[in-house]
Formats: C-alpha cells, structure tokens, sequence
C-alpha cells in the first residue's frame, strides 16, 4: 500500500485491517500515543487543485496528529498560476523533502501520471478525483457502517442523488462490493443515472419510496442547484427535493435503525431535510470524525511498511 489511487485496488483484508486501525484512534478521541506517532520527521503536503474542506482539513489534521509536517498548496496561491505543471510542482516539492502528497484533481487520470514520475520513496494519495474516484472517502463510509451495522453481507445500502457524476458514490460502491455488501440499491432520476458498468452488482431505482425498502443504510450525495437545472427541463431544485430529498416520511419504508449518512457539503432543503440532517439517525457528523480516524490508519500503516 505505497499509494493508494482506487479503493478497488484495496482487497478485502486490507480493508479491514485498516477499518480496525481507525478504530483504536477513536478509542483515543484520535490523538493517538506517543508510540503510534510514526511520522516523526515526514512531510506531507496536501495539494487541492479544487476546492475541499473536510478532506484537505482531515488530512492535516490526521498528519498532524502522527507527527508530521504538513503544507497546503491550492491552485490560487502556487506557481500553477504561472504555467508550471502539478508534476513539476511534486517534483521541487519532493526536492525540498516532501514524502507524502494528498492530491485532489478534476483531470482524470491525472494520479497514475502522478505515480509514474514521482520519487520511488514519495507516497500519493487521491484526495478526490474527476467524477471517478475518492477512495478514503469510500473508506470512512465503510468505517461508519461497520460502527453501526453487524455485517456488511447482511444489509441494504441506498445511495440517492447524483450518482452519475458523484465520485463519492463510485468509491463506496467500490468499497461495498469488495466487502460483500447483500445489496446496494443506485435511487436516481434518469439523468443522474450512472454508467451501470461501474456498479456491477448494483440495482438502480427511478423510486426513492420504492429503493428505500428495507434499508439499513441510506446515504444522499450533493446534487448541483445548477446540474439539477442545466440538465432537465421539467425538474427544479424543490422539485427534486419532491420526489428525492430525505424526509422522516421518506425514510418510513427504512428498517427502523437505518443510518442516514452524506458526504457534505449538505444543499438542505434539495437533498436532505433539516430533520433528518440533525435527527436520529444522522450519522453525518460522526463521518467527519471517522475521516480523520481513518485518514490517520492509512498514514499510520503507509508509513509502517516504510519502516519495516
């Protein structure tokens, strides 16, 4: 696990071990002992070619946490204005003795390039990637189910809104797949349906009333204001919100513990209601937790095989 790109490349062993790593941080409040601090020494510089809140500040935090120096460079304040190629920029970065490199990019493809021409001693992490992959997003999503459900072969995941264009979805699904989940239901309208292909083993359901049925797990992705508008003639964001957006009435053909989860940010009012935001079986704080537990697991054993 010197990089990590797609969750699809992590099997089912690797998964758990670093679910069960995230989960001693938060037996800590995630500040870990002094001998889990293994990045004594380690620089780490987040690169966010978009713009992100929780996972750039998670990473940092989860860096920070172990040990570590951390940059942040955003496109605006790096010599990416002046020409110069992300590349390059990994390159001088590397130079000065830079290790590890969170990268979120919207070019696709542009980790593996990434990979192929860093140092054989650099690490590279996908923090968020075109519409194609989030990988420790998907890995903190399975934390939180893990957390709250007694098996992934025994329950029902809906994902709701845009999938098709969401990167978020696609990593779960990932995720979820590689972990044997019973069954994953895709609610969308017929223009945020994804490309199937990517979702092997997944159904997809034009019906939220009739996708919900049975789920344990319910997680709603941010859909555009604009997308919802630029893309169908006949569907505003109230009407979205209509025939899509989580209500406790919505959630009604749930099974009764289910767990409401969202990546953030949250459009209330288009996706979700406040009620169930801030209700019950929200667990959409908890997963900002868990990103940082988990981000630090990733760090934690990435570093681990380095001194082996």
């Amino acid at each position: 696990m010197k990089h990590l790109l797609y969750l699809k490349e992590l099997n089912q062993r690797t998964i758990l071990k670093l679910l069960a790593k995230a989960e001693t941080f938060l037996s800590t409040n995630n500040f870990p002992p002094p001998q889990d601090k293994n990045l004594q020494g380690i620089t780490l510089a987040n690169l966010f070619l978009e713009p992100s809140t929780r996972t750039r500040s998670s990473f940092q935090i989860a860096a920070k946490r172990l040990g570590a120096d951390v940059l942040n460079i955003d496109e605006q304040h790096s010599s990416r204005t002046k020409g110069e190629t992300i590349i390059d920029t990994i390159r001088t970065l590397e130079a000065m003795g830079v290790n590890y490199f969170v990268v979120r990019h919207k070019e696709r493809g542009i980790l593996s390039k990434i990979v192929a021409n860093v140092d054989l001693g650099s690490h590279v992490i996908n923090g968020g990637e075109s519409v194609d992959s989030h990988p420790t997003q998907g890995l903190l999503d399975l934390l939180t189910i893990k957390k709250h459900k007694k098996g992934f072969d025994q329950i029902k995941v809906a994902i709701v809104g845009d999938i098709k264009h969401s990167r978020v979805a696609r990593s779960l699904a990932e995720g979820l797949a590689t972990m044997a989940v019973k069954t994953l239901t895709l609610i969308a309208p017929e223009e945020f349906k994804p490309d199937m292909k990517f979702y092997p083993n997944a159904e997809h359901c034009k019906n939220l009333d009739q996708g919900l049925v049975n789920a344990d797990v319910v997680v709603a992705l941010r859909v555009q204001r604009e997308r919802i508008e630029s893309l169908t003639e006949t569907m505003s964001p109230d009407h979205y919100f209509e025939k899509y957006g989580l209500t406790m009435k919505r959630l009604e053909p749930c099974n009764d513990d289910v767990i409401v989860m969202h990546p953030g940010p949250m459009n209330r009012g288009v996706e979700i209601s406040d009620e169930v935001a801030d209700g019950a079986n929200s667990v959409i704080r908890e997963q900002i937790t868990n990103g940082i537990a988990i981000r630090m697991a990733l760090l934690s054993m990435m570093q681990a095989e380095v001194m082996k």
